[in-house]
């Protein structure tokens, strides 16, 4: 077979896909995060993590057991009825929490370290950034900030920032 001859490769057959329809997503009497399938089995604690965090953030969310183990992948979060999707949602935004940037008032730079001095749709950050990689620029002017810490920050559009912050920031990407 030649390469124009190739047969398209079947992600979505290659999933444990969840029929949303058929589960339910709850928070226990302990706080864990639950799910009943349609077998009628619950697993809890279960761990939800976005196959992709930055472009989909309802779409294609892996369920872990708490082993770590794979459950399977729900493609879209729409399809869960209401509490579950909501429950879903919440967990998600706890796990995946990143501020956003909307003004930078100071980044000075110790030792080849940057230290960024922030204001958040959160309050006020200080944190520093232990390498250049750690500030990803993404289209339309979106980036992604990880400081030293893990923490994850996002500018919404640095090109939408006051002009001080925005020549920092620029000098940073």
């Amino acid at each position: 077979m030649g390469p124009e001859e190739e047969e398209a490769y079947d992600l979505i057959g290659e999933l444990n896909l969840l029929d949303p329809t058929h589960l339910h997503i709850y928070t226990d009497t302990f706080g864990n995060l639950a799910v009943e399938m349609a077998d009628g089995k619950v697993y809890k604690p279960i761990t939800p993590v976005r196959a992709f965090p930055i472009t989909s953030e309802e779409q294609f969310i892996i369920l872990r057991d708490k082993d770590g183990e794979e459950l399977g992948t729900l493609q879209s979060l729409a399809e869960l009825d209401r509490e579950s999707r909501m429950t879903l949602l919440e967990e998600l935004r706890w796990a995946y929490f990143t501020p956003r940037i909307t003004v930078v008032n100071a980044i000075e730079e110790r030792n080849h370290i940057p230290k960024w001095e922030v204001e958040t749709n959160r309050g006020l950050r200080i944190f520093e950034i232990r390498t250049s990689r750690d500030v990803r620029v993404l289209e339309n002017g979106r980036i992604l900030i990880r400081d030293a810490d893990g923490n994850r920050y996002e500018i919404s559009d640095y090109r939408k920032l006051d002009p001080i912050s925005r020549a920092m920031v620029e000098s940073q990407i």
